[in-house]
């Protein structure tokens, strides 16, 4: 084993200790603006080049394993390298330090927004917010492709899962499957796989439930978001489809000029990109529709890492998996690539903007800046922004 390789080892085994643990997680979770792929930039930065807690390998595996699951990656990151450094409660205090900051935010917002009817100060604050967070994803999928790609092959598969997605309209699941397996075949041979069947990421299908109360308004909020949670593979921009259908068209709780105004609040407060559900759940039935939305959410998120966690731990030096999740490493690059050229035309709107996208960008990829100190000065600037404006 060479030098690399030992240190890598090192930093995959290293246990910080629980306030190191806690008071990162808690920082993270007061900054982790922009959605997953600024998020998972973020944690990079921390988790590999800064506190060096895990190796690029494991990580971008790691990365791998969570977007195979429904429901947030980012949050599944979190939850998992939590539990990696400090078991099931690190887990969960990992999980929850990463939501609860954002959703209280989010709470105090959807309380104003019913109250004075809009908040156009965060329409102010995103026009700066926006295109700084879109040089942030542009760095961070150049760092993570740099760590998920080792060779021909990989790159093949990135940019085959980006064009199946983009162009052909593939499903996000059904990609990274299919390169997961066709790298699998690459690194093991087809006459080896014939002989030992892989183990593959399972999705869970659904639920149903049928209970005399299901008329109840809370209920309806409790399964609704349970069956987001459970069914949002792909990410967090799936769930928008659930949510609408359900909390817009099915149960008419809200309108969809109402839920984008969410979605816009939910990208300017730290946490998940989920947390418009918390906005859903606040109109829907005040508080009380809040929490329940937060938590039936994010509730499959904790038990699908956690309990999936205990087993890609014990197999990780399997070479099949590992192989498997090599291509899945480089088919989440290419996606994660299309979803951040949808983002452009809301974040892009003029040259001052593709300005702010671009300082973002060289600060992160080329000057070397902390990725949490950029997401702060875009915070600061959109609200210098917005001040500037309310009092113009």
């Amino acid at each position: 084993m060479n030098q690399v390789q030992e240190n890598e080892r090192q930093a995959d085994d290293q246990m910080p200790p629980w306030r190191e643990v806690f008071l990162y997680f808690l920082f993270l979770g007061f900054i982790n603006i922009g959605g997953p792929v600024a998020q998972i930039t973020m944690m990079f930065n921390h988790m590999v080049e800064k506190r060096h807690w895990l190796s690029k390998d494991r990580f971008v595996k790691i990365m791998a394993f969570c977007h195979m699951l429904p429901g947030p990656e980012a949050l599944q990151l979190a939850i998992y390298v939590g539990y990696l450094k400090r078991k099931l409660w690190g887990g969960i205090l990992a999980g929850l330090t990463f939501i609860l900051p954002g959703a209280a935010v989010m709470i105090v917002l959807s309380w104003l927004y019913v109250k004075y009817g809009k908040v156009p100060q965060v329409t102010n604050a995103l026009y700066v917010l926006k295109p700084a967070v879109l040089g942030i994803i542009a760095a961070g999928i150049i760092k993570l492709g740099r760590a998920a790609i080792r060779n021909l092959f990989l790159v093949v598969l990135l940019v085959a899962a980006f064009v199946g997605m983009r162009f052909a309209g593939l499903n996000f699941l059904l990609i990274l499957l299919i390169s997961g397996v066709l790298n699998l075949i690459v690194d093991q041979g087809w006459p080896l796989l014939r002989r030992t069947a892989p183990t593959l990421p399972a999705a869970i299908g659904g639920i149903g439930l049928a209970v005399p109360f299901a008329d109840s308004r809370l209920f309806q909020i409790a399964l609704l978001f349970l069956k987001t949670g459970l069914l949002s593979f792909g990410g967090a921009y799936a769930s928008l489809v659930f949510v609408q259908r359900g909390a817009v068209a099915q149960y008419h709780w809200l309108s969809d000029g109402q839920l984008l105004d969410g979605v816009a609040l939910s990208v300017a407060t730290p946490g998940p990109f989920m947390l418009f559900t918390t906005f859903v759940g606040y109109l829907a039935s005040g508080i009380i529709g809040a929490v329940l939305a937060t938590f039936f959410v994010f509730l499959p998120s904790f038990i699908f890492v956690i309990v999936g966690a205990r087993y890609v731990e014990k197999v990780r030096e399997n070479r099949m998996i590992q192989a498997f999740l090599a291509g899945v490493s480089a088919a989440v690059v290419g996606v994660i690539a299309v979803v951040s050229l949808d983002l452009i035309p809301e974040a892009l709107i003029d040259w001052p903007t593709v300005g702010i996208a671009v300082v973002a960008f060289l600060m992160i990829a080329f000057l070397k800046r902390d990725v949490a100190l950029v997401a702060i000065g875009a915070i600061l600037g959109g609200a210098i922004y917005s001040s500037i404006r309310a009092f113009a």
